[in-house]
């Protein structure tokens, strides 16, 4: 809001910043004070661009198999002891209430399928990924990341509704006191 009001750029991103490198007004300065030519400029930003790529592929790559391997199967282990807890409540009486476990396994349902769907999404962009290194870049931020911010949303709230025997991680809790 301040640099709007002052008339500032607002870059929100390392990508959208890197490209001020070889604006015309950029190479000009830099040039003029003999810091950095056009071709150096340039060759920056390609290796920013390509760093900042590398990056998050291979931060994605591992949450696909984490959420995969790890958080899918535990919430499904959770899940599935939820169900037979309503089962064998309702076996012995139908007047047993169950409203908690059915809303619980409800809502950690609905967000495995939620995960599920974000998760095979983000598969299928990791191999959409563009050539060029700065269209890369800039799909890495826009797609990719976004997809993994999207995925870390619904991991968290599954991570609060998930008995800890189950959940596969340390949680922020355990963490933070007991080291």
């Amino acid at each position: 809001a301040e640099a709007q009001r002052r008339g500032l750029p607002n870059i929100k991103s390392m990508v959208e910043a890197t490209e001020t490198l070889t604006t015309e007004k950029a190479v000009k300065l830099f040039e003029k004070f003999h810091i950095f030519t056009k071709v150096e400029l340039e060759s920056r930003a390609e290796v920013l661009y390509e760093g900042y790529a590398k990056i998050i592929n291979i931060e994605a790559q591992p949450a696909v198999d984490m959420v995969k391997r790890d958080i899918l199967p535990a919430v499904s282990a959770y899940t599935d002891a939820l169900s037979s807890s309503i089962l064998g409540k309702r076996a012995v009486s139908k007047d047993i209430p169950c409203i908690a476990d059915t809303e619980l396994l409800k809502k950690l349902s609905s967000l495995s399928d939620g995960l599920y769907g974000k998760c095979a999404d983000l598969e299928k962009a990791l191999i959409k990924v563009p050539e060029d290194t700065q269209k890369a870049a800039l799909y890495y931020h826009d797609k990719v990341f976004a997809l993994m911010q999207e995925m870390r949303a619904i991991t968290d709230e599954m991570e609060t509704m998930t008995a800890s025997e189950y959940w596969p991680y340390p949680t922020y809790g355990e963490m933070l006191f007991n080291i």
